[in-house]
Formats: C-alpha cells, structure tokens, sequence
C-alpha cells in the first residue's frame, strides 16, 4: 500500500520552471492627452523580470523544466557542480518538498507502528513529530544524494531505457537504482543512492523512539529507501504513457519531466498513421 501511495505521489508531483518573460515598451503620452507643454518623450521602460537561463535548464532537463520529485532526464550535456547543487536546491526546498512528508505522516497515522509510545501516535505533537520525521529523512537523503553525486562525478538524473517491451524497461528501471551513469557517460555503481539510503535510515537514530532507533531498524528504513528510488526510476521510465494526460488536465505543480519523449512519441505515431493511410 505504501508503494503503491508513493508511485502515485511521484507521478503527480512535478514542478514547473518560469517561462521566459516577455519585453514590453511603453509608447510616449499624448501631450493633447495630458495637456503638457514639454515635447513628448518615452517613458523609461518598466523594470524587466529576471529571465531564467533557458541554455542552463535545457542542460540539466531536455525541456528546461526542473522536476519537483522525479529525476530530470539525462541530455547530451554532463553536468558540473553548479547544475547538481542548483538541481538540489530546486527539489529540497519548492513547495511539494515540503507536502510531500505528510502522505507519509498519513499512512503512519493510520497504521501506526505497534509499540510506538503514545506521543508519537495520538493528537497534535504526534503529526508534528511524524511530519518532523519524513521531513528530516527527505532532506537528509537529497543532501548526501547530492553530496555523492559531487564527489564521485556522479550523474544524478535518469537514462531511460531503448526498448519498447514493458517488462524489459522495468528490468532497466530497478537496475538503475544500483547501477547508473558517471558524469562521462560510463556505467557505475550508484553510490549517491546508497548514501541516500544510508541517510534517510540512520538520521531517524537521533530521535525516534526506543526501540526504532537501533540498527536493525536503521537498516530496515534504508532498505524501504532503494524501494522509494526504484518506484521513481519506474515512473520516470513510464513518464511518455502518463505524462500527456497530466500535461492535458493542466494541474498546478504537474508537469512530466519526459517532454521530448512524448514529442517523439506522438510523432513517430503520427508517421505512422500517415503511412498506414497511405497504403
């Protein structure tokens, strides 16, 4: 049940990056109109609003559109620290990072763990501690995610698969979460997911209660952590089947990171029907 919530929450989460704005000149006001005597002049132009660099987006996301939860998919250009600290930035602190804990405090809510004391499972201070928990293990996991992916030249976004068969892009899904891209292009262990992991387990060590904040359950949290990630790589390698609907019902915050897959996809369609017309 709780996959199942999560792959949901991925899927209809993503974020928008601001469209380039637009320039508008101001015409010079009619004298006859306001009864001036000084010749007419322009007015100075409105303050422009800060344009996104589109060149930079396109290089971490193929539509210049940064993903709130899902991992941008991989373009031609590698990236540098700059783009993966920018990329964490943008998905620790927009708005569904901060929503995103409570489908989790939710799910604990309603079926909370059987020897959790009572402040951690009835009233107020309970949701606040549940939400203070999925909080901090989300955060801690993007921090040591990014952290690794620096330090190992790592590339933190998503290679989809090149076949069309189901089961084969699930395959290729899973095995991304151990094994994904260098900065270079070369396969490599995924250390960036196991540091992830690794911190979204053991951070619950420092203030769960008795009882959960040992080892065993530190271990426990971390292996529950790789399953998070292979639901992710599962729905951004899916993204071209979902990703028109949610473009279509035009929802705030949602937004397919797979722009160019589906453009691919509706034009390879649309060939083949024109062929198929054609014969």
């Amino acid at each position: 049940m709780k996959a199942i919530v999560l792959l949901i929450t991925l899927i209809f989460l993503p974020t928008r990056v601001p469209l380039r704005a637009q320039n508008f000149d101001f015409k010079s006001i009619d004298a006859n109109d306001t009864q001036a005597t000084q010749p007419q002049n322009k007015l100075p132009n409105a303050p422009k609003p800060q344009k996104p660099s589109t060149p930079e987006q396109r290089k971490i996301s193929p539509s210049g559109k940064l993903p709130a939860i899902l991992a941008p998919q991989i373009t031609k250009q590698p990236l540098d620290a700059a783009d993966k600290f920018h990329l964490y930035l943008h998905q620790a602190f927009n708005p569904v990072s901060f929503l995103l804990p409570m489908f989790g405090v939710g799910l604990k809510m309603a079926d909370p763990p059987g020897h959790y004391p009572r402040e951690w499972k009835d009233g107020a201070g309970s949701v606040g501690r549940l939400y203070g928990d999925s909080l901090a293990k989300r955060q801690s996991q993007l921090a040591a995610q990014t952290l690794a992916e620096i330090t190992f030249r790592e590339d933190p976004r998503y290679l989809p698969s090149a076949s069309q068969n189901a089961f084969v892009r699930i395959a290729h899904a899973v095995a991304f979460v151990i094994i994904d891209r260098s900065d270079s292009g070369h396969n490599r262990l995924a250390l960036s997911n196991f540091s992830g992991a690794a911190a979204n387990g053991f951070v619950g060590m420092a203030y769960l209660p008795s009882g959960y904040d040992d080892l065993t359950h530190a271990g426990q949290r971390a292996a529950s952590t790789f399953q998070g990630f292979a639901i992710s790589n599962i729905a951004n390698e899916f993204c071209p089947e979902w990703g028109p609907i949610m473009t279509r019902m035009h929802l705030p915050f949602v937004h397919p990171p797979c722009a160019e897959r589906i453009k691919a996809k509706h034009s390879n369609a649309a060939t083949s029907a024109a062929t198929s017309k054609e014969k």
